[in-house]
């Protein structure tokens, strides 16, 4: 437990609190600031049993692949029978559930979805901000204007440009072009698999792809650390897979130049403001591209939890500062809070230490079978050989570079499908080269995980 947060802070740790989500790691560092907190998942998770945690985690038994991939466990009849035994209880959501509810909607703590989806829209997002934070300039299609003809024009207004599926996320539905095969490619792609049948499409800016977590609260809005995106590492994921998550973690906090911290800052908060006009709560992320002339550009936002809040609300407990997840389950619960400390709100100045995150993903196309157990906790890293230390799942434990967390949610023997997260990894300082890809030694770190655990490449 982070005891020092009494301190600085007043609520109820003893609130009936859960989270529904699939993996149910994502919400550990909860566990430290709630007395009363479980995890709801679609499958027995054996970390759980480690970290002394098995009587504060449920799961229900449901096949995504009978099911669909639009199914969401939140609205389904099993989680409905799960929760008439916690009648007091409420649910973190990871992202906003849209209706039918099979429950009282006020048992979910989440933003309105009809808010959320609309700023998640890109269409929507650059109607509303391309006049007040800088962006690409863009054109928007329908999928079935891509022809050709559509190309050239696009090819002489922009050059070099980026097509985004309207609604995708986690990098699926985006697609780089140079030329008029990875055109093709693109909306091969697209006619297969777009479900909204609009794209944007914006001039390529040369630069790095950044991003950075806001939270809106009664006290202000905060802007986290910077966070560098790892996106179709060829070490981590499978970028020739089609319709799969090609994001592959990156790097949070460290040092940046201080305009592009101020830029960054100024952006977080023109967006968090006009959010919070329309009664939108907590965290959500901004995609940005950060180029060599230190401008800062808006790409998209993520009206919801992002892939870094577990690791970032574990950076700001160990500066004893208070997480984002904290203050975002605090106002979207409609909990009652009182900051006590000023000083320990968080913000991005705080975090100057540099953590590394990096995703790995089944790489061939098909399912794998694991031949070994990935037990999640400390592991030590020396001369190539990696050795369990302990159950852990907090950054505290990492003293120096020689050290590392792993996480996973599969057992031995599971099915793991293609392009689909294997395992994830968390060590300190950096693990990118200049390139975007990983570096030498996260290289080197990553062959040695394949091979302790025999992942396929």
């Amino acid at each position: 437990m982070a005891t020092w947060l009494n301190d600085v802070i007043e609520y109820n740790r003893s609130a009936p609190l859960g989270a529904v989500y699939d993996d149910q790691i994502v919400f550990a560092q909860m566990h430290r600031m709630f007395d009363n907190f479980v995890t709801v998942g679609t499958k027995r998770e054996s970390w759980v049993n480690q970290f002394g945690l098995a009587d504060k985690a449920f799961y229900i038994e449901a096949d995504r692949k009978k099911l669909g991939p639009r199914w969401k466990f939140a609205s389904s009849r099993q989680f409905s029978e799960l929760v008439k035994g916690m009648p007091k209880r409420k649910f973190i959501l990871y992202s906003p559930l849209d209706p039918p509810y099979p429950i009282n909607p006020l048992t979910y703590i989440m933003n309105s979805p009809t808010i959320a989806h609309t700023y998640e829209h890109k269409r929507y997002f650059r109607d509303e901000f391309s006049e007040l934070v800088k962006m690409p300039e863009y054109t928007v299609h329908r999928v079935d204007e891509l022809n050709k003809t559509m190309f050239r024009v696009l090819r002489e207004s922009f050059g070099k440009f980026v097509i985004q599926d309207v609604e995708s996320s986690g990098s699926k539905g985006t697609f780089i072009i140079n030329n008029e095969i990875q055109y093709a490619d693109a909306v091969t792609d697209l006619r297969a698999n777009s479900y909204s049948g609009s794209v944007v499409v914006s001039k390529f800016v040369r630069g790095l792809p950044y991003s950075v977590q806001v939270c809106v609260t009664k006290y202000g809005i905060f802007t986290g650390g910077l966070q560098r995106q790892l996106v179709d590492s060829k070490y981590l994921c499978n970028p020739k897979l089609a319709s799969v998550s090609r994001w592959c973690g990156g790097e949070l906090g460290g040092e940046h130049s201080e305009i592009v911290k101020h830029r960054t800052q100024e952006v977080a908060t023109i967006i968090g403001n006009e959010l919070d006009s329309h009664g939108y709560r907590g965290i959500f992320g901004i995609d940005l591209i950060v180029t060599p002339e230190n401008d800062v550009y808006s790409i998209e936002i993520n009206a919801r939890l992002t892939g870094y809040t577990h690791l970032l609300a574990d950076m700001q407990l160990a500066k004893h500062k208070i997480p984002f997840l904290l203050l975002h389950t605090l106002e979207l619960g409609n909990y009652k809070y009182t900051v006590e400390d000023l000083d320990a709100l968080p913000n991005m100045y705080s975090l100057d230490d540099r953590y590394s995150y990096m995703i790995l993903n089944n790489l061939v196309d098909r399912p794998i079978k694991l031949q070994k157990e990935i037990k999640t906790g400390l592991y030590r890293i020396e001369k190539g050989t990696l050795t369990y230390i302990k159950p852990s799942y907090t950054i505290d434990d990492i003293k120096d570079d020689r050290y590392l967390l792993i996480f996973s949610k599969y057992d031995k023997g599971e099915i793991v499908d293609r392009g689909k997260r294997v395992l994830k990894v968390i060590k300190r300082g950096s693990c990118m080269a200049a390139n975007g890809d990983l570096d030498i030694k996260s290289q080197k770190l990553i062959q040695s995980i394949k091979e302790e655990f025999a992942i396929p490449e």
